[in-house]
């Protein structure tokens, strides 16, 4: 994977940049410009600084092992120690001019963002503050003393202190925007990993763990839904004929494959377009998007196939069936009328002698 389809990957949420990555390229990236500032102080004869800059790149690729033993807070004390040092004295070297103390404002914002990789948020926050006032009172402070004093070595050279001043701005314009971009990449990732989760809780929190069906909640939703629409629709309540006596007789564990088998049974013969549900212990609840004539067709092609299916569970064979009753919403009705009507028709199916369909 190259470098631009990995960022690319980044900005998508399919790749992730772990904490220990983010922090160990920012490390590599100001150990760079260290190196680069070696070349700068020793043109400008300033031996102490060049000697400074080879000992703070040393000190940032040593900063890598804390990094991968996530010892990020201690990596960015020294950074903020260092960089304040650095300015200091910069500017105290060779003047105000080069830029040596806009790196102060890059790592403000790296501070806050350490403080949530951390197992003490707050603390880390803390810390972030105060490394954030002092990096502001050392760029006031580096600012007014080069009012008043002259740099320890004048550069004559003016095409030299730009072309140094606008490497240090782009140094700085480089690590905030690599570091944004970084920053931007997480909150998507962290944005599409909500939004997935979010639809799996509401998956689970529609869906009968026994059978796979919607619940009863799921199925209210969707009835109410219809209803507001003004759609024609009917609605099919169905119960296993003698539910108790199977789990009294085989077990739960086979009334549960009981519920199992029916549950299959409704949704295959189903049309796509229409829903079934749980709606509480033996009793299924469908919607079908039809007059009850035809509803009532579908309601008899269930009680048949659940009739006609065998379950072998523990050695012998299974047999359950159903009672369906059958209502038809009309301008009427309300969602919690038609379910009545469903329900009664159902009970009259009970009394009448179970396995039929009543509409």
């Amino acid at each position: 994977m190259n470098l631009f389809s990995g960022f690319k990957g980044i900005l998508k949420g399919t790749v992730k940049f772990s904490d220990v990555q983010k922090y160990s390229l920012l490390t590599v990236c100001i150990a760079s410009v260290h190196i680069m500032l070696i070349f700068v102080f020793l043109y400008i004869g300033s031996l102490p600084m060049t000697v400074y800059n080879v000992f703070s790149a040393a000190g940032y690729f040593l900063c890598l092992k804390p990094v991968k033993k996530k010892s990020f807070m201690k990596v960015y004390i020294y950074t903020c120690i260092e960089v304040m040092l650095h300015s200091v004295l910069a500017v105290y070297m060779a003047g105000w001019n080069f830029g040596f103390s806009m790196y102060l404002i890059a790592i403000i914002p790296i501070g806050f963002d350490m403080a949530f990789a951390l197992d003490d948020t707050v603390k880390g926050i803390r810390t972030a503050v105060c490394f954030g006032v002092l990096s502001f009172a050392t760029l006031v402070i580096c600012r007014e003393y080069s009012y008043y004093f002259e740099p320890v070595y004048a550069v004559k050279n003016e095409g030299f202190v730009r072309g140094v001043y606008i490497f240090n701005v782009m140094c700085t314009c480089a690590l905030l925007i690599l570091y944004s971009y970084i920053f931007a990449a997480e909150i998507m990732i962290a944005q599409l990993d909500l939004e997935k989760n979010n639809k799996k809780l509401d998956s689970l929190a529609s869906i009968d763990a026994l059978t796979g069906l919607y619940n009863r909640r799921k199925m209210n939703t969707i009835l109410s839904s219809a209803v507001k629409n003004n759609i024609t629709f009917s609605v099919i309540m169905s119960d296993i004929d003698n539910f108790k006596g199977v789990n009294d007789t085989y077990g739960h564990a086979c009334g549960d494959e009981v519920l199992k088998m029916v549950s299959e049974i409704v949704a295959g013969c189903l049309p796509e377009e229409d829903t079934v549900c749980r709606w509480g212990g033996e009793e299924f609840l469908m919607l079908s998007c039809r007059p009850i004539d035809e509803a009532a067709d579908i309601a008899e092609k269930i009680r048949a196939a659940v009739e006609s299916r065998r379950l072998s569970f523990d050695g012998k064979d299974i047999s359950v069936t159903l009672t369906l009753g059958v209502s038809e919403f009309t301008s009427t009705s309300t969602m919690d009328s038609v379910i009545t009507a469903a329900d009664k028709k159902l009970y009259k199916g009970k009394n009448s002698g179970k396995n039929c369909v009543v509409k």
